[in-house]
């Protein structure tokens, strides 16, 4: 795990040296056991431990980096040393790869005479301690300015180790892509360039050698607030009839959620909305034509009366999705029930300095109906997560990639569409 040109420390931290390591790990110092200083992590995103420990001298060669400007990424899991021109990220393997113990061998690697210094060559990385062997991939630009590698973590990328583990003396290891450009490089054209470099090599390895890859995203802290519907602890038999097809709908997002794919998990509950849409869109205009023969001056001798329900018509034909999506939630939503959630905390997710951008904040105070705000949020929403047109027109509403650092932070905007989901299915039955 350390790096090559370097040598392991085990000098005792002073406690500034300690508060350094907290505010870059997001950490809180609760201890100091034997060799090794423990944590309480502050990010509760399933990725790391609750408590963790960090052994001294990996804590030195972490303060090293820091003294020279290394730092954390903010989009992805993974860190930045701008002095090295370094980036390295933690990557997330999918299923089994090609370049496994048994066929590694097979492979050959472009590499080059180049100037940085690595722990070791493909295709084998062998660690004495722990008697374990990591596989090596790693290739050369021709000029060997640029060398890209997947290969066991170095001190900043080191996953934290649980408190509790039998065996503290070997640190575990994980598997991290590293971009080593040529020198210093500026902080934003590193995160520039080696996202990019990243982005192509992974895309190859999927392509060429099915090697499914994939940089781990930073997932947000406890800032983030969860406010879901309230659970019922009676369980009853069951008194809500629903198509099969709405049954699967409304199922498939908790294997998303357990996937980590947030956008799906949004589109998997608006599709519930976009099954309604006609049925209840034809209810509206059906009521709409029933007001004007009930009229007390409808006449059907008079073309005026009769050219009122044509009207009537043509109107329900040219409505927009958008427009019947206003339609279904004012006609199977009650203004209390989204004032409700709406008046939970949710950190500021639905006002105008929210974290989703290209969607229209909810005002509950100003003068337009909720159902109408709440319609057209969502509405494009959905379209920045379907919409990945290369085009001048959608320059302002970027698609939403699934894992961006929108999505996420998507689960208030997931809570409100399942709520819609629900009400729609409960009006409908």
């Amino acid at each position: 795990m350390p790096e090559a040109t370097e040598e392991n420390h085990s000098t005792p931290l002073q406690s500034d040296d300690i508060a350094r390591i907290e505010r870059s790990f997001n950490l809180r110092h609760i201890g100091t056991g034997e060799g090794f200083l423990i944590f309480d992590s502050q990010e509760r995103n399933g990725a790391r431990q609750r408590e963790a420990a960090i052994p001294l001298d990996v804590a030195s060669e972490i303060l090293e980096a820091i003294d020279r400007g290394a730092e954390r990424m903010e989009e992805y899991e993974g860190w930045i040393d701008p002095q090295r021109g370094l980036a390295e990220f933690e990557v997330r393997q999918q299923g089994l790869t090609a370049f496994r113990s048994a066929t590694i061998d097979k492979f050959t690697f472009e590499l080059h005479p180049c100037a940085h210094a690595h722990v070791s060559d493909p295709p084998f990385m062998y660690d004495e301690d722990g008697n374990h062997v990591s596989t090596v991939i790693r290739v050369t630009s021709n000029d060997g300015s640029t060398c890209i590698e997947i290969s066991p973590n170095s001190a900043l990328c080191l996953p934290l180790m649980p408190v509790d583990t039998e065996d503290r003396g070997h640190t575990r290891t994980q598997t991290t892509l590293k971009v080593h450009l040529s020198g210093t490089t500026e902080k934003a054209d590193l995160v520039r360039r080696s996202r990019e470099l990243a982005n192509s090599f992974l895309f190859e390895l999927n392509v060429r050698h099915r090697c499914p890859y994939s940089l781990r995203p930073r997932v947000e802290g406890p800032s983030q607030r969860r406010h879901d519907t309230a659970i019922d602890y009676t369980v009853r038999f069951p008194k809500t009839p629903i198509p099969d097809n709405i049954a699967s709908l409304f199922s498939i997002p908790s294997d998303f959620a357990m996937r980590g794919n947030r956008t799906l998990f949004y589109l998997s509950y608006y599709q519930i909305l976009e099954h309604y849409l006609p049925a209840v869109h034809k209810r509206e205009t059906v009521r709409k034509v029933r007001r004007v023969l009930r009229s007390l001056d409808f006449d059907e001798e008079k073309d005026s009366s009769v050219l009122k329900i044509l009207n009537s018509v043509e109107r329900s034909h040219g409505a927009s999705e958008g427009e019947q999506l206003r339609t279904l939630i004012e006609e199977c939503v009650s203004e209390s029930r989204l004032q409700e959630f709406l008046s939970l905390d949710h950190g500021g997710h639905f006002g105008k300095n929210g974290p989703i951008s290209g969607v229209p904040a909810i005002h509950p105070k100003s003068g337009e109906s909720l159902a109408s705000q709440v319609a057209k949020r969502i509405y494009m929403l959905r379209n920045r997560i379907v919409h990945a047109k290369d085009d001048a027109r959608y320059a302002e509403s970027k698609v939403l990639l699934p894992l961006s650092h929108e999505a996420l932070r998507l689960h208030p905007d997931i809570e409100l569409v399942r709520l819609l989901a629900i009400e729609v299915i409960v009006d409908n039955r």
